[in-house]
């Protein structure tokens, strides 16, 4: 029985680690693309003057 838990806490703790691996790749992708304006609706980077 304690083989299996070992197993199991591993198991649980790798996909622990592969979830958080996962979000901070998910938040990096959202932060590094441009956002859509909403005053004009285009596409640009942040702070961007308009004309």
């Amino acid at each position: 029985m304690t083989v299996t838990f070992t197993l199991l806490a591993l198991a649980v703790g790798a996909t622990a680690g592969l979830a958080v691996l996962v979000v901070d790749e998910l938040r990096r992708e959202a932060r590094d693309r441009l956002p859509r304006c909403t005053t004009c609706g285009e596409l640009h980077p942040r702070h961007a003057a308009h004309r």
